[in-house]
């Protein structure tokens, strides 16, 4: 398949996919900024239903809308076409290159190392973060503990003091 063909099959699936979004083609790339929600209709019967709508559905239309974003993404990524992606929380701009990716296996070979290099370095820093997050926590709960048994021994302290002071108050002035 040209890659012309295959910028235009992404294409189509955007147009069919009811997402907002936006195109610029020129004749050798196509841009497509989508937003990661669905076209909003402007039927006041839809909109009165939109209203009345909890934030459950809410959020699983959001989750609808940020899951075909995140297929359109893996189409790109899978298509060895010359793309781009810039990605914010609510959209997605991809600017596609009517060519496809030029590499030698040895410069990919080199890709999957430093790729599963930077995979194993994310994996250790995230195992030493974890273990540092845990003892932090396990620091915390003691401290807790510690408090609230601080806070219970100065509470029957006072007991205690407030009850000396009475009995000195009705020794001294004979209550």
């Amino acid at each position: 398949m040209a890659a012309q063909d295959l910028c235009e099959n992404l294409l189509s699936k955007v147009k069919s996919s009811n997402l907002n979004f936006v195109v610029r083609e020129t004749p050798y790339s196509v841009c497509i900024k989508v937003r990661k929600s669905f076209v909003k209709t402007t039927n006041n019967h839809n909109h009165d239903l939109e209203l009345k709508l909890n934030d459950e559905i809410g959020n699983n239309l959001q989750m609808a809308a940020k899951d075909l974003c995140e297929n359109l993404l893996s189409k790109v990524k899978s298509s060895n076409l010359n793309f781009v992606v810039r990605e914010t929380p609510y959209s997605v701009c991809i600017k596609v290159r009517k060519s496809f990716v030029k590499t030698t296996n040895n410069h990919n070979h080199d890709l999957l190392k430093l790729n599963d290099e930077i995979g194993n370095n994310l994996q250790n820093n995230y195992d030493k973060l974890k273990s540092s997050y845990d003892d932090l926590m396990n620091k915390y709960n003691d401290l807790v503990e510690e408090f609230e048994e601080m806070k219970t021994k100065m509470k029957k302290e006072n007991s205690e003091k407030n009850k000396l002071i009475d009995r000195m108050m009705k020794k001294k002035y004979n209550v």
